[in-house]
């Protein structure tokens, strides 16, 4: 176990402090908001009821849903551009605001335009194809170099300096015409010498060289499973499992994005292996699966540590928050739950593919709610074979737990109960 801790802990902590890892990740969690907006109007468009569909088409609640999943879901890209950016150089201490807008502009200048109609009637048009979750890798590369140049310039004082007298706002507005200007420029010589090659334009270089290949490898249930393993281990020597799971977050995220895309284009999600997937049917009570354990505490816990435990516990489990099981039960270094612990999710999430694969359950579609709450967050996302598949894994983290349960409340009651003891 201490050789496992000591391959893990600089592991993590090597996640945990990546500065761009962590950058990408509190960038695209500030953009929840945002993908719940989306996701309510992927929702209402894909309740199933003819009457409900034939009401929302004939009063043009349609329309106004689609215009939803379109500034939202399907601008995804352009959001995350200027919010990765922002964190980047804020963290390097200067103005995030300025940094975001100029990432923006960066983004634009990448991003290939359509022109439509011949004389007076030409329209150039800017498709929505490269703003949502397909540009989002061409998104993070443009904010993390426009932040790093951007920063770097202002270390070096390359910069317009106003007199004293002159109002701070203003003059910092002034101090990014310089970084600006040389961003634009960097970025135009990039767009020109990709136009070069046979990809094009900058997002279908990104995009074939290192999107595709990154979501086909971090979206298979293979680097799932080992994210879950590597992420239980982690919870169970104390060490944050977001730390990991931060490294394939945004491949998951834009896998749930391109499936909200698709059905609200009418056609099938595709991606089965996503963020809010995996949310859904892996973490039952949070990380390692806990909400079984916690309702054997709290119902059948003969000891009373457990079962004050159990009824502290359960409201916040319901919600995937299990910071008070894993700490204060704790499942931390409890060698005797280190097994449903690390391996029960990762059980439960290969179960659910094969259950997908085959056709018994639903691929996802991408919505979930704010909070990994089972049941709800299975309607949300797979409709009612998914919930009521949710309530089967309840029932089995619940008989998963069972035993090492059983081994620990024992010893709890016997320690309250010396007098029971033979």
């Amino acid at each position: 176990m201490d050789k496992i801790e000591k391959v893990l802990a600089p592991f993590a902590n090597a996640l945990n402090n990546n500065k761009i890892i962590q950058t990408i990740s509190k960038a695209l969690m500030s953009l929840m908001p945002a993908l719940m907006i989306g996701a309510i109007g992927s929702l209402l468009q894909q309740i199933p009821i003819p009457a409900y569909q034939n009401f929302i088409q004939s009063t043009g609640i349609y329309a106004f849903t689609q215009v939803l999943v379109n500034v939202t879901t399907n601008m995804l890209a352009l959001y995350a551009v200027f919010a990765i950016s922002y964190v980047f150089v804020k963290n390097e201490g200067y103005d995030g605001f300025t940094g975001g807008i100029l990432s923006l502009i960066a983004f634009m200048i990448v991003t290939p335009m359509e022109t439509v109609g011949e004389g007076w009637a030409t329209v150039t048009n800017l498709p929505l194809s490269w703003l949502g979750a397909k540009g989002l890798f061409t998104a993070m590369f443009v904010a993390l170099l426009t932040g790093y140049v951007y920063s770097f310039l202002m270390r070096k004082n390359i910069t317009i300096k106003m007199p004293d007298s002159v109002p701070p706002f203003v003059s910092k507005s002034f101090s990014g015409i310089i970084p600006g200007a040389a961003i634009a420029l960097i970025f135009g010589i990039i767009s020109i010498l990709i136009q070069m090659t046979p990809f094009g334009d900058v997002h279908q270089a990104i995009y074939g060289l290192i999107g595709a290949p990154l979501s086909s490898i971090g979206g298979s249930i293979w680097a799932a499973l080992l994210i879950y393993v590597l992420s239980g281990f982690c919870w169970f020597f104390g060490i944050h499992g977001i730390a990991v799971m931060s490294a394939v977050m945004p491949i998951w995220m834009a896998a749930d994005m391109a499936n909200v895309s698709a059905i609200s284009a009418g056609g099938a999600a595709s991606n089965i292996v996503t963020y809010n997937w995996v949310n859904a049917i892996g973490n039952i009570g949070g990380a390692g699966c806990t909400l079984g354990l916690i309702l054997l505490c709290a119902f059948a816990a003969k000891s009373k540590r457990y079962r004050e435990m159990g009824k502290l516990a359960i409201v916040p489990s319901c919600f995937g928050i299990n910071e008070p099981v894993v700490f204060g039960l704790p499942c931390m270094l409890n060698a005797t739950l280190m097994i449903p612990f690390v391996f029960l999710p990762v059980i439960l999430i290969g179960i659910s593919y094969v259950l997908t694969i085959t056709g018994v359950l639903p691929i996802g579609n991408g919505i979930a709610a704010g909070a990994c709450i089972p049941v709800f967050s299975g309607l949300l996302i797979g409709g009612w074979r998914v919930a009521l598949w949710n309530i089967v894994e309840i029932l089995i983290t619940v008989l998963a737990y069972l035993p090492f349960f059983k081994i620990l409340d024992k010893q709890a009651y016997l320690e309250e109960n010396p007098s029971t003891e033979n």
